[in-house]
């Protein structure tokens, strides 16, 4: 059986909790630290403050750098990537993004190297029984390290549902890579990346997560727990436990567990510490939030990738920002790959390339993913929405 230990925080001591969660693992004792070149892997997806839900706290990332120290290793790395759209040099970049969070003053208390893993150098990595990513271009402090440790928070996703340990090695990843997951299949590329890159130790901020659309304040979720194990694929079927969800319906989870990375299957789990039932706290999905915040239309959708579903946003958000946000109710949208299509006598948007063959129920917008602009366009057609007012909403919007 796997092991993985939830440890509810005591007195704000993360230090403390950590020490136990790791202790009830043996995970420092099962992994030979002394020596090696270890990298810890924090989520700083973009720059928002530690504490916020949205990146690994500071504090986790102080005191596990502290414990790693302490087993004598060759050399300590931190390092991240940020995601998509917080690359840019000169600009917004993974270093600012962490030193936003905290992470570049831990660094300099310990003496330790930070590392861009966006703009490290590459290594081409063949991935053998791949899903659909045979090759991957990896940042070479990621390839080269001999233990690396994972730092993810729990937190909904657009697409995976949920993203924490095993998607938190999307960092080791430049941008055109990371990219590349979404339109190869996030889910199968994620295990696949895996199966080559692949944390020996998870420890899991569940200080606070985030749900819904991960957006701002409301979707803060305090749980006050450390998780860790081994394991990273059931240290994540446990985090999509403990956030409510139904751990069969996680596809990346159920196909690392096919490809044999771990356990998935929660009866096959030791829980030590903290049971799950009694710190379960289920969160709301990002597509919950997203019909909830921007006006209720009917989605019918099955794998839909963070492409399609990012766009659809952007159109939600211009709609809402023009004051028509009360007149989606009335749309029915149909994206991915959903299996059957329930009657309707509402306006119809067909979505992007996997929809397709759909695209007879309605007004069809091509693209993988195609643009929110050209999808809100389309929108406004088959609502009759005044486009004028809508697309000085935009202009406004995109000046702030």
């Amino acid at each position: 059986m796997s092991v993985v230990s939830i440890v509810r925080l005591q007195d704000d001591d993360v230090g403390g909790a950590i020490k136990k969660s790791v202790a009830l693992t043996r995970s420092f004792e099962c992994v030979e630290l002394e020596g090696s070149r270890v990298l810890i892997k924090p989520n700083v997806v973009k720059p928002v403050r530690s504490g916020s839900g949205i990146v690994t706290d500071a504090r986790l990332i102080e005191a596990v750098t502290k414990l790693v120290l302490e087993k004598g290793p060759r050399e300590v790395v931190i390092g991240e990537g940020s995601s998509v759209g917080y690359d840019f040099p000169d600009r917004v970049d993974s270093m600012h993004c962490m030193q936003v969070a905290g992470v570049l003053e831990v660094a300099e208390k310990f003496g330790v190297k930070v590392v861009d893993l966006n703009r490290d150098k590459q290594v081409e990595v063949k991935v053998p029984h791949a899903f659909v990513m045979e090759t991957f271009a990896i940042a070479k402090t990621a390839w080269e390290a001999d233990v690396i440790l994972s730092l993810p928070v729990i937190k909904t996703h657009v697409r995976t549902g949920i993203t924490c340990g095993l998607k938190n090695m999307k960092g080791v990843l430049p941008g055109e890579e990371k990219k590349r997951t979404h339109r190869c299949g996030l889910d199968r590329a994620i295990v696949d990346l895996n199966r080559v890159v692949k944390p020996k130790i998870t420890i899991v901020d569940g200080i606070i997560g985030a749900q819904g659309t991960n957006f701002d304040e409301a979707d803060r979720v305090p749980l006050n727990l450390i998780l860790a194990g081994h394991d990273v694929v059931a240290v994540d079927a446990v985090c999509a436990a403990v956030a409510g969800f139904d751990v069969r319906e996680i596809f990346h989870l159920q196909l690392a567990a096919e490809a044999r990375l771990g356990i998935a299957d929660l009866n096959l789990i030791e829980v030590r510490g903290e049971k799950i039932e009694a710190v379960r706290h289920p969160f709301i999905t990002f597509l919950q939030a997203a019909q909830h915040l921007y006006g209720g239309a009917n989605i019918v959708e099955k794998a839909s990738c963070t492409g399609c579903m990012g766009e659809l946003v952007s159109t939600f958000i211009y709609l809402k920002e023009a004051g028509f946000h009360d007149r989606l109710p009335n749309l029915t949208l149909i994206m991915g790959s959903p299996d059957k299509i329930p009657p309707s006598n509402e306006p119809t948007v067909v979505l992007g390339r996997c929809a397709r063959k759909y695209k007879k129920l309605g007004v069809f917008v091509p693209g993988c993913p195609p643009h929110g602009i050209k999808i809100t366009d389309e929108v406004c057609g088959v609502l009759n929405l005044d486009k004028e007012i809508v697309h000085q909403s935009i202009v406004e919007l995109h000046s702030l």
